[in-house]
């Protein structure tokens, strides 16, 4: 039975949780994957529903999404990639979990990205897909699953509207459908277009606005970015930029910083919240390194193929 959620959590890590998934979802892709399926149309969440959810931990898992596939920008010939990024402790640099991120490539686009979530010992335990589907490309279709935690959230859309897909253990489904949204709707890897769009505002030292969609609320928030630093990365320029939620939240709950390689604009770093969650249910706070040794040119698709059928496994050590 598909119901909507009301109980009472207060609790803003959960906040800090999605905004970590949000910051390493996928970037632009094609129509490649499949569509994913419809569900019946429900009301929308009103605006308070978000504070009120009982498990806003969903957002994590489209935060931390939402940068790993950002290192890509640099990319123009057509063919196949894939590329690697390792989440740490950032207290003790223990290895917390991997990320394997395979493209297949049509030009400067992503025709189609598959992501698969690793266990420290290298076994799979979730799986990502994500396609391109409405006018904007900041706002593309993803189905994620944990089978850790037997956790899944989708996106997908029905001419311009959208339908939401949240299924989290212990809860019964919830799906929605939002029959109009903003202009500046951000979901997913459509973030890292989003940055590429506004960079020279950016790093001109504006602040943008714009709205995120958030499967775990069922609707979308308001959120801001701005660049913080410069530094170097391994002797590379890089400029950090940091994603908050807007308003008042914003200054209460703490931000996601992104490092971007300043010439050719690919992810570098994520540090903040992440989208993964350790044995006792709770977010990790780590920094996951891209680095541009881990990107390879794939030959053909099977290394993508592979990722496709994997099985998953549901347990990682402790977990």
């Amino acid at each position: 039975m598909i119901h909507t959620k009301r109980s009472f959590v207060n609790n803003l890590d959960f906040l800090l949780a999605g905004l970590g998934a949000l910051l390493r979802c996928d970037s632009l892709v094609g129509r490649a994957t499949p569509r994913l399926a419809s569900h019946p149309n429900l009301t929308a969440k009103s605006p308070g529903y978000f504070l009120t959810s009982p498990k806003l931990r969903g957002l994590a898992f489209l935060l931390v999404l939402l940068f790993g596939n950002a290192a890509i920008a640099d990319t123009a010939d057509s063919g196949y990639m894939s590329y690697e990024g390792t989440a740490v402790d950032r207290k003790n640099g223990d290895v917390l979990y991997r990320e394997s991120h395979f493209l297949a490539l049509q030009g400067e686009k992503v025709r189609e990205r598959l992501v698969l979530y690793r266990c420290a010992d290298g076994k799979p335990f979730g799986r990502k897909r994500v396609a391109e589907v409405l006018s904007t490309p900041w706002l593309p279709e993803f189905d994620m699953t944990d089978a850790r935690l037997g956790y899944r959230e989708a996106v997908s859309s029905e001419g311009a509207a959208l339908k939401i897909f949240v299924d989290q253990p212990d809860e019964e489904p919830e799906q929605e459908t939002l029959a109009q949204v903003p202009a500046d709707l951000v979901g997913d890897a459509g973030f890292d277009r989003f940055v590429q769009d506004q960079w020279d505002k950016l790093v001109a030292g504006e602040t943008v606005h714009f709205h995120f969609l958030v499967p775990s609320r069922l609707d979308y928030l308001g959120f801001k970015v701005k660049q913080i630093a410069e530094l170097q990365i391994e002797q590379r320029p890089a400029r950090v930029f940091r994603l908050a939620l807007g308003g008042l939240l914003g200054l209460i709950v703490s931000g996601i910083d992104v490092t971007y390689d300043a010439e050719s604009r690919i992810l570098l770093r994520f540090e903040g919240l992440s989208n993964m969650r350790d044995a006792e249910g709770e977010n990790y706070v780590a920094r996951i390194d891209f680095p541009p040794t881990a990107r390879r040119d794939e030959p053909n698709s099977a290394a993508l193929e592979a990722a496709r059928v994997v099985p998953l496994v549901s347990t990682c050590g402790a977990l």
